[in-house]
């Protein structure tokens, strides 16, 4: 007989290869603007909001990626992947950044994560079936 409990159990491998796959999107697309604002006539006025755009195509890719591999519970694969990306950009900024402080802007970007991967995680379900 087939013990079915393994399949309820969340697959961590599936969840860090996916956040994986989203910075690595993240890092392509961050890399080409840099290219884009330092060689072209781009005005740097644009780059936090263009930033935004491209962390939550990364949130995205990273939820619907996981939640593809899962096959089940894609909201929730994409919520923990939303979690573990803002929270790796939130230790990464307290390291690096003088003065960090945990404010609403950084609240405002955990619900971020948490809100995109589960859209992320939806649209990967959707795109299995």
């Amino acid at each position: 007989m087939k013990d079915n409990r393994a399949d309820n159990r969340l697959r961590m491998s599936i969840i860090l290869k996916s956040v994986g796959i989203g910075y690595g999107f993240s890092l392509i697309c961050f890399l080409i603007l840099a290219l884009l604002v330092t060689y072209t006539r781009l005005s740097e006025g644009i780059v936090p909001m263009v930033t935004q755009g491209i962390i939550i195509m990364g949130l995205t890719i990273s939820g619907a990626g996981a939640a593809m591999r899962a096959k089940s519970k894609g909201w929730l694969y994409g919520i923990i992947c939303g979690i573990i990306f803002i929270g790796i950009v939130v230790i990464v900024s307290w390291i690096a950044v003088d003065g960090f402080t945990f404010d609403k802007y950084v609240l405002s970007k955990v619900l971020l994560g948490v809100a995109v991967g589960a859209i992320g995680g939806m649209i990967g379900i959707n795109l299995i079936r």
